[in-house]
């Protein structure tokens, strides 16, 4: 195939992708941290009582088990779906659902289930952006042969290759669009708001065993993953961004590992057209695929992933859920921060990013600072919602309002109370 077929095949996807206005859902993945709960050492895959241990507890609770080899990776009950990432952090994600309500009592449901076996082996589940007390070197991969192939790779292009992939836990949401038009403008949008997502869900107050004295250590991580796969995508502020932009953006990756014959095998140092020109096609399941295999804080696939979230407490990660159907979700809020964000480029937004890590809330934008601009945006997502769903949301209203950061409070926490004030940060059925 040449780079005008690979282009086509690769627009596919995101063009399946439109739902009727009907149909539009939104998706969540939460991962998690398990920690000893004398220590809040982390909890790794392969231990006696590790997360491999638990995967087969919840199994025994009707769950459907997947395997790599004799490795138990992954479960499947009714409308969610249990994964795991490189360091053993533990996946929740749910069926695409348009309902608040029902989407978190899935996530309760997996809660109810999880919970009893991890109390009972004397552990806990953090909603967490980062391990609180473990080092990334005392921490295994898990043994998903995709994870051996990309920690070889990128432990090459970026210094905190390694601390992404074994260190950091995150809160993922998927929005739906309904035409390349919807596309265009969702995208855009999420990309604006990167810096801000960063910072309302910054949670990560410890970084390899020293307190993090800056903001959103999940943004320095992923701008020193690789600049190649990761962080703003280059362009996509500084022009439409359509179907075969994000396309040619995969076009011009490297894979780090393909598909073939239904198992992944490395692709070496070659970009995406150069892997396939010799193919005569590329089916879904490949192309699927290479989509998961870049990284940007906003990604392109049947659907648009916001991908800037730490790990939270169940209250907060609901309170973003939120926040993002209120504001994407609703014409006039999205018009509203489209047309704003035709202002700003590559650049800004860059520049505004690096600025929040080190000033937070006081980091200047539009002769104000970022504060000032939350404020605005929290409220625009409130009035987006319903009378039930607006009241998911104030748990992050009442941090932005008081220009405070979840990650903030436990560092006083645990400055104050040494290990005991991690404890803000358990998952529970009742926070």
């Amino acid at each position: 195939m040449d780079k005008e077929a690979i282009t086509k095949q690769l627009m596919s996807i995101l063009r399946n992708g439109e739902k009727s206005l009907e149909d539009v859902k939104l998706g969540i993945e939460i991962e998690h941290l398990v920690v000893g709960q004398k220590d809040f050492q982390s909890v790794t895959y392969y231990e006696t009582l590790g997360i491999e241990t638990i995967l087969k507890k919840l199994e025994r609770k009707e769950y459907n088990g997947k395997y790599e080899g004799n490795y138990l990776v992954g479960l499947t009950k009714e409308e969610m779906d249990i994964t795991l990432e490189p360091g053993g952090q533990l996946e929740f994600s749910t069926r695409p659902c348009i309902h608040l309500a029902h989407i978190l009592k899935v996530y309760e449901k997996f809660l109810g289930d999880v919970l009893p076996i991890i109390e009972e082996q004397n552990q806990y589940l953090l909603g967490v952006g980062y391990h609180p007390q473990s080092k990334i070197k005392d921490i295994p991969f898990n043994p998903k042969k995709r994870y051996e192939y990309m920690s070889e790779y990128l432990q090459k292009t970026g210094k905190y290759a390694l601390n992404m992939m074994k260190g950091t836990a995150s809160v993922q949401v998927a929005i739906d669009y309904v035409s390349e038009t919807d596309f265009i403008k969702k995208f855009r949008v999420a990309s604006f708001l990167t810096p801000f997502f960063y910072l309302i869900t910054d949670n990560a107050p410890i970084f390899e065993g020293e307190i993090y004295d800056k903001f959103s250590v999940r943004s320095l991580i992923w701008d020193n993953t690789d600049p190649q796969r990761s962080g703003i995508i280059k362009g996509s502020l500084d022009k439409k961004f359509n179907y075969q932009d994000y396309a040619e953006y995969l076009l011009h990756s490297k894979p780090i590992c393909i598909l073939e014959n239904g198992a992944l095998k490395p692709s070496g140092d070659q970009p995406l057209w150069r892997t396939y020109k010799e193919k005569e096609a590329l089916s879904k399941e490949e192309m699927e695929h290479l989509y998961t295999m870049v990284f940007p804080d906003v990604r392109g696939k049947n659907y648009i992933e916001i991908r800037m979230a730490d790990s939270m407490p169940k209250a907060l990660s609901m309170a973003y859920l939120a926040m993002i159907k209120g504001l994407f979700y609703h014409r006039e809020n999205l018009e509203e921060l489209y047309h704003l964000s035709l202002e700003y480029g590559d650049k800004e937004i860059n520049a505004l990013k690096e600025a929040v890590i080190h000033q937070g809330f006081e980091a200047p934008f539009r002769g104000k600072d970022l504060g000032v601009f939350g404020e605005k945006v929290v409220r625009m997502a409130a009035e987006g919602l319903d009378k039930e769903e607006e009241s998911m949301i104030k748990p992050l209203q009442e941090l932005i309002l008081n220009r405070e950061t979840y990650g903030q409070r436990i560092k006083q926490k645990y400055k104050t109370n040494g290990i005991e004030g991690l404890s803000d940060l358990l998952v529970t059925k009742k926070s």
